[in-house]
């Protein structure tokens, strides 16, 4: 049974040292893509030394370093040298996410789904291809 709103997407990380393929949830309401340090450390990021905080939905302040993807994939569409967030998710967090039969180590925000040229259909619980969007 698909809950109501929840959108999922196929996503591959590809850092330096390896990648990761996996259904992460896309956060309709974050602006930035979010990844747990365990998988940052597992696929080698490019770290910029940036420090950045952001409020989730629930109210919980997540900090954490700026960091590069070699190349982040999303539905196919590849980003090169896509921004996210590292974080140490918490157990909540992880928990919830596997609750939603998606990845616990990553979220995917509304810049990086726009860039790969994609909207989010919580109706469908997928994200939908659009031809461009005019910034």
């Amino acid at each position: 049974m698909r809950r109501l709103g929840v959108v999922k997407a196929r996503v591959v990380l590809s850092g330096f040292k390896g990648s990761r393929e996996c259904t992460a949830l896309v956060d309709t309401g974050a602006a930035m893509t979010v990844v747990d340090r365990e998988v940052a450390e597992e696929v080698g990021v490019l770290r910029t030394g940036r420090r950045r905080a952001l409020i989730s939905a629930g109210g919980h302040k997540l900090e954490g370093e700026v960091v590069a993807f070699r190349e982040l994939s999303v539905e196919g569409e590849v980003l090169d040298y896509e921004k996210a967030l590292e974080v140490e998710l918490s157990g909540e967090v992880k928990e919830v996410l596997r609750g939603l039969g998606v990845d616990e180590h990553v979220i995917v925000g509304l810049a990086t789904v726009e860039l790969a040229g994609f909207i989010p259909d919580t109706a469908a619980g997928k994200l939908r291809k659009v031809e461009a969007f005019l910034l």
